[in-house]
C-alpha cells in the first residue's frame, strides 16, 4: 500500500510540477506568467490539494479552471511546456472577447513561482517577493513543508510578520502579525477550509508537515505605483514570553546542528502596466517534485515551554 501511495503521489507531482504554464503578451520573449501548472492553480504540495473553488482559480474533478481576466493589446500566447519524459495528453480551452479599444492604464496579468528552503530561527527576516512598476497585487499561494521535529504543528513557522512595503517606503504599509493571520486564519493552521478568497486546501499534520494555502484579493487589492516588496520577519516573535530564552536556546541548538530547514514554494499573482518579469530560474524537475527540498535529522525535542 505504501508503494502504491508513493507511485500515486509521484504521478501527481509530475503532472502538477512537470508541466509549466507560460503566458506571453504582444510577442514579448519573456513570459508574464511562468509557474508549474498545479501551483498556478494553488494546487499545492505537488498536487495534493483537495477540490476547491475560488473566484479566481479552482480545482474541480479532473480539471483546473481559471477565471482571472488577462487583457492584452496585440496578442497573447499560452504555452504548456512538458518537462517530463512522458507523453501527456491535455484538453484546454480559452474564452476571450475583443475590447472596443485598448486603454493605456490597463494592466497585464502576471504570475511567478519559486521554491526555496532556509533554516528558520529567531534572526530570520526573509525576502519573498518584489516587483517594480505600477499595478496591484491580486493574491498569493504557498506550499510549506518541513520534517523538523521542533516545528511540530507549524510552531513558529506560522508566525512571522508578513510585511508589505509599497513604492520603496521604509516602514511596511501592511504588517500582519503572523503568516496564518495574513492568509485569513488564526491560532495556526488547524483544519482544511476552502473559501472564495482564502483557504487551507491541503493539510498533513504528521511528519513531514505539509500545508497548501491561498489568499486572493478582490476589492481590497493592494495597489502600488513604483514597487511592491514582501518580507516575512520572525525576529520579534515570542520575545515577551517568559520562556523565550529557553525557546531561543533550543532553536539555536537545532540550527547549529544543521537542522531547522523549512521548504517554501510560492506563487504570486498581480497586474502591472508593463509586460514581462524577471522570473526566478526554474529549478530542475527532480527538485520540483521532491516532497522536501531539505530534510532534517530526527532527534528528541527538549521541552522549552
Amino acid at each position: 500500500m505504501k508503494a502504491e501511495n508513493y507511485q500515486k503521489n509521484q504521478r501527481k507531482a509530475l503532472n502538477a510540477r512537470g508541466i509549466i504554464l507560460e503566458i506571453y503578451y504582444n510577442g514579448n520573449l519573456i513570459p508574464a506568467v511562468c509557474a508549474p501548472l498545479g501551483d498556478f492553480f494553488a494546487d499545492g504540495c505537488c498536487g495534493r490539494a483537495k477540490y476547491y473553488s475560488t473566484l479566481f482559480v479552482e480545482k474541480a474533478p479532473e480539471s483546473y479552471n481559471c477565471f482571472i481576466p488577462m487583457p492584452f493589446e496585440k496578442s497573447v500566447r499560452v504555452v504548456l511546456r512538458n518537462d517530463t519524459t512522458f507523453d501527456l495528453s491535455n484538453y484546454s480551452f480559452v474564452e476571450y472577447e475583443q475590447l472596443p479599444a485598448w486603454e493605456a492604464n490597463t494592466g497585464y496579468f502576471h504570475a511567478t513561482w519559486k521554491r526555496f528552503a532556509f533554516q528558520l530561527n529567531t534572526e530570520t527576516d526573509h525576502h519573498f517577493f518584489k516587483v517594480d512598476g505600477c499595478g496591484h497585487l491580486l493574491g498569493r499561494s504557498f506550499s510549506i513543508c518541513t520534517d523538523e521535529p521542533f516545528f511540530k504543528d507549524f510552531l513558529f513557522i506560522m508566525e512571522g510578520n508578513n510585511e508589505i512595503r509599497i513604492d520603496g517606503e521604509e516602514q511596511p504599509r501592511f504588517d500582519y502579525l503572523g503568516t496564518e493571520d495574513s492568509f485569513g486564519f488564526s491560532w495556526g493552521f488547524n483544519k482544511v477550509f476552502c473559501g472564495l478568497y482564502n483557504g487551507i486546501n491541503y493539510l498533513h499534520a504528521n511528519n513531514p508537515l505539509m500545508l497548501s494555502i491561498y489568499r486572493f484579493l478582490g476589492q481590497n487589492a493592494i495597489r502600488f505605483n513604483k514597487s511592491l516588496d514582501l518580507r516575512i520577519d520572525w525576529t520579534n516573535e515570542f520575545k515577551y514570553w517568559s520562556t523565550y530564552d529557553k525557546f531561543k536556546a533550543q532553536l539555536d541548538k537545532v540550527n547549529n546542528g544543521g537542522n531547522g530547514w523549512v521548504d517554501y514554494a510560492t506563487t504570486y499573482y498581480w497586474y502591472q502596466d508593463s509586460v514581462g518579469y524577471n522570473h526566478e530560474h526554474m529549478i530542475p524537475l527532480e527538485e520540483r517534485i521532491k516532497p522536501l527540498l531539505k530534510t532534517n535529522l530526527r532527534y528528541e525535542v527538549i521541552p522549552w515551554g
